[in-house]
Formats: C-alpha cells, sequence, structure tokens
C-alpha cells in the first residue's frame, strides 16, 4: 500500500529537523494516557536496545498507571544525546517531550533501568512544576511511591515488575535530634508545631531535606534549558 501526500509530507518534516538520524516510533493510540512517540538515535551503536528501553518505559504498569491517573499525556519520549554529558534528562513544555539518557558515559553501554526510570519520574513531576521547590520534590515521592503502589504486578508494595526494588525515603528516618524537648521547629513557627502531629512535621521536614539521589537528579536536570 503506497503513502499518501501526508505520509510524505510527515518524513520531509522530519528529516529536516536538527537530529537527522534519529527515528521516530508513532503509537496511534493517541487518546491513551501514555507516550505518543519514541525517538532513538539510529547512528550510535544497539539503537534496538535504546528503542527497546524506551518502549519498556512507557509500557511499564507503574508507569502507565501513573499516566493514567494525572491524566498526562507526552509526546515525545526521546534518547538524549550523550553530547549533553552532564545531563540525566529533560522536560520540554511540560510534557511536550522528555528526553532521557540512556547510555553510559563510555558509549559502552546501557545506564541500569530502575536510575532511568526515577529519571523520567523526575521529569514528569515537571509537567505540573517547573521548579525544584517543595511542590516539586513532594509531587516526584508521591510518583517514586506510586509506581510500585500502582503497579498490580508489584508484591508487598516494595517489589516493582522485573524483580526491581525501589525504596522510597522514609519520613521517619529524618533525623530524631531535629526534635528536641519534644518540640520540633520547622521554619521558626512554634504556634504551628504545636497543632502538627510528628508524622506531620517530619513529612514536611523531609521536603526541605533532600536526598543526595534527589540533589544529583536536580543537577542533572535540563528543564528549562531547552
Amino acid at each position: 500500500m503506497g503513502s499518501s501526500q501526508e505520509e510524505i509530507q510527515v518524513v520531509k518534516e522530519a528529516d529536516s529537523k536538527p537530529y537527522k538520524n534519529v527515528k521516530r516510533v508513532e503509537d496511534l493510540s493517541s487518546h491513551d494516557y501514555t507516550f505518543h512517540s519514541i525517538e532513538v538515535i539510529e547512528n550510535f551503536p544497539e539503537p534496538e536496545k535504546a528503542r527497546k528501553l524506551l518502549e519498556r518505559l512507557r509500557d511499564d504498569k507503574g508507569i502507565r498507571a501513573i499516566m493514567k491517573k494525572h491524566k498526562w499525556n507526552v509526546g515525545i519520549l526521546q534518547e538524549l544525546s550523550p553530547s549533553e554529558r552532564t545531563l540525566l534528562g529533560f522536560n520540554r513544555n511540560n510534557g511536550q517531550l522528555i528526553s532521557l539518557r540512556l547510555r553510559t558515559n563510555d558509549m559502552e553501554g546501557f545506564r541500569h533501568y530502575p536510575e532511568i526510570r526515577r529519571v523520567l519520574l523526575h521529569e514528569l513531576s515537571h509537567n505540573v512544576w517547573n521548579e525544584h521547590d517543595d511542590n516539586f520534590h513532594r509531587l516526584n515521592r508521591q510518583l517514586n511511591k506510586e509506581v510500585v503502589e500502582l503497579d498490580w504486578t508489584a508484591s508487598g508494595g516494595h517489589k516493582t515488575s522485573n524483580n526491581e526494588f525501589y525504596n522510597p525515603p522514609e519520613e521517619e528516618e529524618i533525623d530524631e535530634k531535629a526534635w528536641q524537648g519534644g518540640t520540633f521547629v520547622l521554619g521558626g513557627n512554634s504556634d504551628r508545631s504545636k497543632t502538627l502531629s510528628k508524622r506531620e512535621l517530619l513529612a514536611e521536614a523531609a521536603l526541605i531535606r533532600l536526598t543526595k539521589e534527589e540533589e544529583e537528579l536536580n543537577k542533572g536536570c535540563g528543564s528549562g534549558k531547552f
């Protein structure tokens, strides 16, 4: 069956874009909450593995459940060019395009799937919040829990599909030394601290105290730069 003029025009427009060696795989189920297109860099080694990684992210049961719950559609899920060596990923225009680093720095292999998925969850949080503030980190932590909780194949709330594990930062792990004499001071508002439970105050403190991994993800995020 021959190509229509519209299809030919789409191919011409794709070829005129900066990444001429990027191949797009269209997902025609545009009414689903999903990633509607996948792009990999064809002239790098093993492009099929790169594509399978992105397809695995798209089809991940936890990710799919998150997309449906939050009613998110992302136009393009893309392999990030390794030339952007300081970046792990970025989100352009609140979900128009999400680009993820798939390959190791030496270009000899691919990064581990759980690491790439955590970056994806970080970038999905930019669908709502642009800045890396408390609102952003609150949503990002929520998504990291939901990716496990909403995956019906997970066992015990901790085991994800494909035998991978996610260890979310626990609110109870906040340094107990922050409590002095039974009073926890958050932002200097002692009156407010009296009205909140210990768990609620620790939860707020957790938003202020970022984990090392969260700080690294912030540094490796290029959202707002592209």
